[in-house]
């Protein structure tokens, strides 16, 4: 999901100088970038064969290293141009960074080579210049698990160590990795690699999960985490939580928690419409209240998923269990109504309280060829954080609508009353779903693409006219082309979904 507006950048020169030197060379072991005046004469000619042995064998470690830096650099500048745009991150210079950073760069990479034929064009800087032609042909896969097994490898030895402890730097870099890591196991179809990593993490409770789930390699010490990788944290949870259709990890009543991350509630845990004096608001002066109202979003829609998981059980983790071991005795349908006005309450409280920013600037039907978005509108944002978060909050509005507990039977109403009140959650679901596609119909830039999945993939879920399906397929397909950001998994269960014929 999207990252905070807030998010890390990449600092200091080992970024930075890749923009204006295609090939330098990596310190790594103080991690600086020596600008080369004659690159191409680093680059050893890998078919010669007039050396004697002995210059070969001398320069073959010279050779390797050679290779293994430019790849790194090639790697951090893709980060920095693609998947960095969607990833918080601090700094390239910590060795455990630098190989998670590569690690889901390579893989991205692997992604787009897949998705696109042209993916040699992939390797050109903006400035026109081309990588040696040697690292074209680059197999990123086999480098992206390299990364990776070196980033878990220094995960291991960094909690070992209890570098965690050392100080905030690096706590921040220790946890930034692994928010990395989890993305990477992302970029793929959802499984439980993903979630493994997320159950491992410090700020979530060691409670019992009845859904067993395998051990991530590593198991993190608990401690406190504010800012961007917190909530890029909680937005991936937020997300197994709809995927798995379990409880979130991370405890939605421990206000403390989400108040030290910079949400402003009151004691009963409603949100409030500004930060009060003395709240633990870690939000800079660069920050803007889009970022604010985003995170609020995404704590609300943890209180929708955990309500609709939770199903009519006392104990919400209880639904969890499997058929037969659920206790007997439930939530009453009032006690139900009643939890989802208050959240239905919340949430308009809080569409209420959007600045400006949050309104769309333009509509316009669809203008391009493609037949499927014919009758769909184009709906344009100022910010992109409000073109996701606006997606998120329609998807919420559906979740909302479609799992809105019914009055008790002892109530009496009419047919007529029933079948009306069905019909008009019909149309009003189908209007979120429009409005979902119709942002992304806008140009929206990648990370909004990249968090627009789930949202599109609930909107598919609506829509029962051939062309409305196949707009959502065609938006997804080409999200993966464009981003290689896996959506087969998403349009393989709609298809399945959807009735044939």
């Amino acid at each position: 999901m999207i990252m905070s507006g807030s998010r890390f950048q990449l600092t200091g020169s080992a970024v930075d100088q890749v923009e204006d030197n295609p090939i330098p060379v990596y310190d790594d072991d103080h991690t600086t970038l020596e600008p080369l005046d004659t690159p191409s004469d680093l680059i050893p000619d890998l078919g010669s064969e007039d050396v004697c042995t002995e210059v070969q064998d001398a320069s073959t470690l010279d050779e390797d290293l050679t290779k293994t830096s430019v790849t790194s650099l090639i790697l951090l500048r893709h980060f920095k141009e693609g998947p960095g745009h969607w990833v918080p991150m601090i700094a390239a210079a910590d060795r455990l960074l630098r190989s998670a950073v590569c690690a889901i760069a390579a893989k991205h990479l692997y992604r787009l080579c897949v998705a696109q034929e042209d993916s040699i064009e992939l390797l050109r800087g903006h400035k026109g210049q081309k990588w040696p032609a040697l690292y074209h042909n680059a197999d990123w896969r086999y480098l992206s698990a390299k990364h990776y097994d070196e980033a878990i490898g220094r995960l291991k030895q960094a909690v070992d160590l209890r570098e965690y402890e050392h100080g905030l730097t690096e706590k921040e870099h220790m946890l930034a990795a692994v928010t990395i890591l989890c993305i990477y196991e992302l970029m793929d179809a959802p499984d439980k690699a993903w979630c493994a990593h997320l159950s491992a993490l410090p700020l979530f409770s060691p409670v019992a999960d009845p859904v067993a789930a395998p051990l991530s390699p590593v198991v993190i010490p608990r401690t406190p985490i504010q800012g961007p990788i917190f909530w890029s944290l909680a937005r991936q949870d937020l997300l197994c939580a709809f995927i798995s259709e379990t409880q979130t990890r991370l405890d939605l009543e421990d206000m403390p928690l989400w108040q030290n991350a910079g949400l402003a509630t009151n004691k009963d845990g409603s949100l409030m419409p500004f930060s009060p004096p003395g709240s633990a608001d870690v939000r800079t002066s660069a920050d803007a209240e889009e970022d604010t109202k985003s995170n609020e979003l995404t704590w609300l829609l943890g209180k929708i998923s955990n309500q609709i998981t939770s199903g009519d059980a006392i104990i919400p983790t209880d639904y969890a269990l499997p058929i037969g071991h659920r206790p007997q005795i439930g939530v009453t349908q009032e006690r139900l109504l009643e939890r989802w006005n208050l959240l239905v309450t919340e949430l308009r409280k809080w569409k209420d309280s959007l600045p400006e920013t949050f309104k769309a600037v333009a509509r316009g039907l669809y203008a391009g060829g493609d037949s499927c978005f014919a009758s769909f509108e184009q709906i344009w944002y100022e910010l992109p954080i409000c073109a996701a978060t606006m997606q998120e909050y329609h998807m919420a509005r559906i979740l909302m609508l479609v799992n809105q507990p019914q009055e008790s039977t002892a109530i009496r109403s009419t047919v007529s009353a029933r079948l009306k009140s069905y019909r008009q959650i019909q149309t009003d679901v189908h209007c979120h779903a429009r409005e979902i596609c119709g942002i992304s119909l806008a140009n929206p830039t990648d990370p909004v693409r990249a968090n627009s999945v789930q949202s599109l993939f609930v909107a598919g879920q609506v829509f029962h006219k051939r062309h409305e399906q196949n707009a959502v397929l065609k938006l997804l397909s080409d999200i993966e082309k464009d981003l290689g950001w896996t959506t087969s998994y998403h349009r393989a269960r709609l298809i399945d979904e959807w009735p044939r014929g």
